[in-house]
């Protein structure tokens, strides 16, 4: 049975924002999302998913990684969708695990440079930034109404989340 909202925790956030690109790999026709590093310590731990996208959580809560698994031919293009501007940083965590989310849309700009997964309809959003590119719409109760993807690149062959990955590496030796 697919949820009927998801529910998530946003406190004050407690480091800085984590960096975070979306890859929009050619030969597979899917976006991946990367939101900050991964290592030994931070890594797939649970997930939510319906039939175009899965959502992977590390063992805190923490959404790690967004696939989408919708050609961009398919998206649905909103002539006026525009990213939302005055989002806040917040440390959000998942509540719900290992359950198939609701129906959700992919939308997207007429240039195809934004995306947004809609889950509901929401005419008071809140906005909070999970990573750099990536945004979490809530209503008032927190409940989460869709994922904005604000930037992503074109990949064939995964070199440019390759790239990606590996200079988050190096700025992030430091951690090791």
């Amino acid at each position: 049975m697919s949820l009927k909202v998801i529910q998530l925790k946003i406190d004050t956030p407690t480091g800085p924002t984590k960096s975070g690109r979306g890859f929009y790999q050619l030969d597979e026709e899917s976006l991946f999302v990367q939101l900050g590093l991964f290592s030994e310590k931070k890594h797939f731990f649970n997930y939510l998913e319906n039939e175009h996208i899965l959502l992977d959580l590390d063992r805190t809560g923490q959404l790690i990684f967004i696939e989408v698994y919708k050609a961009k031919r398919h998206w649905k293009i909103i002539d006026l969708l525009k990213a939302p501007y005055n989002a806040e940083v917040a440390d959000i965590r998942w509540l719900n695990f290992r359950e198939k989310l609701p129906d959700s849309e992919i939308l997207t700009d007429t240039e195809q440079k934004i995306v947004k997964v809609q889950f509901d309809e929401n005419i008071s959003p809140l906005y909070y930034i999970l990573a750099e590119n990536v945004i979490a719409e809530t209503d008032k109760q927190y409940k989460l109404t869709a994922l904005w993807i604000t930037a992503y690149d074109e990949d064939a062959g995964g070199k440019a989340i390759k790239q990606f990955r590996r200079k988050e590496r190096r700025a992030n030796s430091y951690l090791d």
